[in-house]
């Protein structure tokens, strides 16, 4: 298994070489225009009609959850009103069943790969992001699958993941070239989080693939911005005066407090 996974990343990382020419090159394009504040909006009913116009939101448009030899489809169904104009990124959430473990079959890679294809259509920023945080068993799966996404993605479409914090620190795997970004979350971050909050504070994300973009959450102690985008997550419906306690538990402005020795 863990063979497996070494040779897809080094395909993958050679893939990137190959197209961009050197690995770590420029932003794609799409990811430029996207605001550098971005709320994630779970499945639930959110009303945002008050976001600020720079603040853009990221929607759960669809979850899949891998159970078995299933690959169970969930489109979004909970209501949500956005201002016109605002920036919207679908995200599709993978979940894999604890109780009855997913086989990880090449038909659910395939799966998820199509439904990820479908709710790209359903922002306006040409970005599409997928959220599944995998044992280290699943890897391989993992890599395979955004593998697939690559080959079939529109490459005017930027393919941004989320990441488990220890991904994008010690126990780093993920190749550059593997997406167009990689958000690592900088919450929930297990038994190990008050080592690596303090860790954060000082040096932010230690892998360069992890340096573009974060997510924080609403519910717990202020951390310091530690990359240029950041993505906000509440476990409640957002309202304004959430969002302004959000914005008030951070130190600065993102533009102006973003970790200073990143290359």
């Amino acid at each position: 298994m863990q063979r497996s996974l070494l040779v897809l990343l080094v395909f993958l990382a050679c893939s990137a070489l190959r197209a961009d020419g050197h690995a770590g090159s420029a932003a794609h394009p799409a990811l430029a225009r996207l605001p550098a504040r971005m709320l994630w909006a779970w499945e639930r009913p959110e009303d945002l009609r008050w976001l600020p116009a720079d603040v853009g939101v990221a929607y759960v448009a669809s979850t899949i959850l891998l159970r078995g030899a299933d690959a169970l489809v969930h489109p979004r169904t909970a209501p949500l009103l956005l201002a016109d104009g605002a920036a919207l990124v679908p995200v599709l959430h993978v979940d894999a069943s604890w109780r009855e473990p997913p086989a990880l079959s090449a038909q659910q890679s395939a799966r998820i790969v199509q439904e990820l294809l479908r709710v790209a259509q359903r922002g306006n920023r040409s970005v599409v992001q997928l959220d599944f945080e995998v044992r280290r068993s699943q890897r391989p799966f993992l890599a395979q699958t955004i593998a697939g996404i690559r080959r079939q993605l529109d490459p005017r479409i930027a393919l941004s993941v989320t990441a488990l914090a220890s991904w994008c620190m010690d126990d780093a795997w993920l190749p550059a070239g593997l997406a167009d970004e990689v958000v690592p979350m900088a919450f929930r971050m297990g038994a190990g989080q008050d080592t690596l909050r303090q860790r954060l504070h000082r040096q932010g994300f230690t892998q360069p693939v992890c340096r573009a973009a974060a997510g924080y959450a609403s519910d717990e102690p202020p951390l310091r911005s530690v990359a240029a985008r950041g993505y906000y997550f509440s476990p409640r419906p957002w309202t304004a005066a959430s969002w302004r306690a959000m914005r008030a538990h951070t130190y600065a402005d993102i533009s102006s407090d973003t970790y200073s020795a990143y290359p």
